[in-house]
């Protein structure tokens, strides 16, 4: 059984990978799209329980291995982070993840390779990593997050398994309609409307948090339907529709990566005001209005 507990996912991804776990059918390639924070502890997570000696509950949080995994001194889970910036993740960095997956485990299990903020990879970075997903080394697994798969070469996806976080809509309808809001504005000209509809989001945080997440999933589903795919997640077809129509493809991905930095910036920042400020701008230049 694969312990989940400390990680916010839905049922069906608890499901989904405990069952990888139960019948021992881990990919060897696995993505994991969604806000940076939940990605990555989920990431660590399945990382400790791909190490971990326990035959039952995996992580068991005890054992050596678990230990390790927890303190980040495992010597078979390699972490490799790109950055805020596009290509910030380089190539070399890559070519030594690739060198290190032919070498032996040195605990004689599984290797696990941690690669947080895939999104920032330059195509020359992602086209090196898929010369070894191409054959990957046996009891070896590549774990990478971003916010959106559709950020990364269609290549290195066909030959992943994808997991994605989702929020249940049900559980956060304000945020929903104003992240709708947002989306609409967008395809206006004026910014009048954009400083309209995020005014709340200066005094509350947590709501603007959730905006934040909604949006991924709306700018994440407008990417999909403009490269002729049909999973959905956001639930706001309409405003999907709408941007799909206003918006070029390029711009849609770039919207995706000013709501992961403002997400990351939102850990630091503690100016509300200035958080909401600089979202509204690079929400405008990003879809070229």
């Amino acid at each position: 059984m694969l312990n989940l507990e400390q990680c916010a996912v839905s049922e069906a991804v608890k499901q989904k990978l405990d069952t990888m776990f139960a019948q021992k059918r881990v990919p060897q390639a696995l993505i994991i799209e969604g806000d940076y924070a939940r990605t990555t502890e989920l990431a660590r997570v399945l990382a400790a329980g791909l190490v971990c000696q326990s035959q039952d509950n995996k992580p068991c949080g005890i054992c050596s291995s678990c230990i390790k995994a927890h303190a980040g001194s495992h010597p078979d889970i390699y972490l490799a982070e790109g950055g805020l910036t596009p290509r910030s993740f380089k190539v070399d960095a890559v070519r030594a993840v690739r060198s290190d997956a032919y070498v032996q485990s040195q605990e004689g299990g599984c290797k696990v390779y941690l690669l947080f903020r895939a999104e920032s990879m330059s195509a020359e970075a992602q086209n090196a990593l898929l010369k070894v997903l191409e054959e990957p080394p046996a009891q070896t697994v590549f774990i990478l997050t971003c916010p959106t798969a559709h950020l990364l070469l269609q290549t290195i996806r066909s030959r992943s398994q994808m997991i994605t976080l989702d929020d249940t809509a049900e559980e956060h309808p304000e945020a929903i309609r104003i992240a709708g809001e947002i989306a609409q504005a967008l395809i206006q000209t004026k910014e009048i409307q954009m400083l309209q509809v995020t005014a709340p989001l200066i005094k509350d945080k947590d709501l603007l948090k959730e905006v934040l997440n909604q949006l991924t999933l709306i700018f994440r589903d407008a990417c999909v339907q403009r490269s002729g795919g049909n999973s959905f997640l956001s639930d706001q077809t309409e405003q999907v529709q709408a941007l799909c129509r206003a918006i070029p493809k390029a711009k849609l991905f770039q919207l995706e990566q000013v709501v992961n930095e403002i997400q990351n910036a939102m850990v630091f920042h503690a100016n509300m005001t200035i958080l909401v400020t600089v979202l509204c701008a690079k929400l405008r230049a990003a879809a070229g209005r």
